[in-house]
């Protein structure tokens, strides 16, 4: 049998490290890197990818982004699970699809709508670009993008709450002046320059019913209009933390609407340690976990159950247990859309499907 087509060591020792494209994604953000090592060729998408994950700092979520935009190219990639824990399936590359993209739209439905894209997406969404005249064509949806200077033009402000209220304040007013029905806030760029971050204003601006996604995420925001229009719910944008071969999930995030809170307490954004982020915690019951994909030719919508919240340090702030089927976890593993998805309340996956 060809080496490539060997199944994977559940533990690689350094031999089978040394000759094969393998990658450990410690953290978040670091797509942009990824980018970087195929365009100066030090990974090659002729060749299998393997990216060894853990269940820590948006890992996963960083993960499932760069094997989405590995499959957007036509190339093969694979997870490789965490040391000494059983989280993810030994892959063989020919199990892993190569995905190529439809013109068929996934959805039919016209949103109708203007949408604000304050600041470009982050750096780190590279599987996530959406084509703004085929939104327009098939969704009705006008993105206008906004400069990040209407909102970083506070200057430094109170690192607490009042600084928080002043953002929220800022994207109100930009809401409302360029007659917006939604908006995504490049967010990570205010760390630097506000000293505060976007987490509470994109939460109240959800709970007022005004669609509000973080990082520039256009998939997201347009997955959130969707759920919006159709079932009327709130919408929290999630990352995946953990993903269990018997469909139970771990999904986390910092901008949770209050709204969709049974508790909740103030605390720091987590990658920076600074700013207004929300711990909260959600009822137990029936979700829903939607994601429509950039290029609108895909949607992910499936029930599952919210089991159990929980907290740690070294993940983004709210952090939920859902479970799903073991078939739901297979397709995100294998076949991702990216990173952010949506989560909403009760169960409306056939509603949203149709």
């Amino acid at each position: 049998m060809h080496r490539e087509n060997m199944p994977l060591p559940l533990q690689p020792d350094a031999d089978w490290l040394s000759t094969h494209q393998v990658l450990a994604i410690l953290t978040g953000g670091t797509e942009a890197s990824f980018l970087a090592l195929v365009e100066d060729g030090t990974i090659r998408l002729d060749q299998p990818v393997y990216l060894l994950v853990s269940g820590q700092s948006n890992s996963l979520a960083a993960s499932l982004e760069i094997i989405t935009w590995i499959q957007q190219h036509n190339g093969q990639a694979v997870l490789l699970r965490e040391k000494d824990a059983a989280t993810y399936r030994s892959l063989t590359p020919e199990t892993i699809p190569t995905l190529r993209s439809s013109d068929t739209p996934a959805v039919s439905a016209r949103l109708n709508c203007r949408l604000g894209v304050v600041g470009a997406p982050s750096d780190w969404l590279i599987a996530s670009h959406v084509d703004y005249q085929r939104a327009f064509d098939i969704l009705g949806v006008t993105l206008v993008d906004i400069p990040i200077e209407e909102v970083t033009s506070l200057g430094v402000i109170d690192g607490g709450p009042k600084g928080a209220d002043l953002i929220y304040q800022r994207l109100r007013d930009i809401v409302s002046r360029y007659d917006l029905q939604g908006i995504t806030l490049r967010c990570f760029d205010m760390l630097t320059t506000v000293h505060n971050t976007g987490c509470m204003a994109l939460s109240r601006l959800n709970d007022e019913g005004i669609p509000a996604a973080c990082e520039g995420d256009i998939p997201a925001l347009l997955t959130m209009m969707l759920c919006r229009q159709r079932t009327g719910e709130l919408c929290f944008q999630v990352n995946p933390a953990r993903i269990q071969e018997d469909g139970k999930m771990l999904w986390a995030h910092c901008t949770l609407p209050l709204k969709m809170c049974s508790s909740h307490s103030l605390t720091t954004h987590f990658e920076s340690g600074i700013g207004v982020a929300i711990h909260g915690e959600l009822p137990l019951g029936d979700y829903t976990l939607v994601k429509l994909s950039g290029d609108l030719t895909r949607l992910l919508a499936e029930d599952v159950q919210l089991v159990a919240n929980q907290y740690e340090p070294n993940l983004c702030r709210t952090q939920v247990w859902i479970q799903g089927s073991p078939e739901l976890a297979s397709r995100l593993l294998r076949e991702p859309i990216a990173n952010h998805h949506i989560l909403i309340r009760g169960h409306h996956a056939a509603e949203l499907r149709s």
